[in-house]
This record gives structure tokens, sequence and C-alpha cells, in this order.
């Protein structure tokens, strides 16, 4: 799974409508690089836990 914010260019064209500082190109490769890692964090966790949900709920 790839998480994507989008091109920088439509990270500070957002950021711009808000009248908020522009970030640097090398800042948010380094953010979505942090955010891929803990997106893919939660949502295995999330995937475990509802596998152990669904198992213990089928031998009810």
């Amino acid at each position: 799974m790839k998480v994507s914010l989008g091109r920088p260019v439509k990270v500070n064209n957002f950021l711009t409508t808000l009248n908020i500082t522009l970030v640097a190109n090398r800042n948010l490769k380094k953010m979505e690089t942090r955010a891929r890692e803990a997106i893919k964090k939660i949502s295995t966790a999330s995937s475990n836990k509802a596998a152990t949900d669904a198992y213990e709920q089928e031998m009810e």
C-alpha cells in the first residue's frame, strides 16, 4: 500500500489556501515517510484485532 500526501505542489497550494507557511519539498518527503510508517503500523494492528475478534466470534 502506498500512502501519499500528493505532489508537493498540491500540499503547498492547500497550505496557501489556509494562509499557512509553505513546506520545503525535502521536509514534505520526510513527513510523508513518517506518516507512511505510522499508517502501516496502525493498519496492521487494526487488521490483527479484526482477525482476532472474528476468530473469537466464530468460536462462540
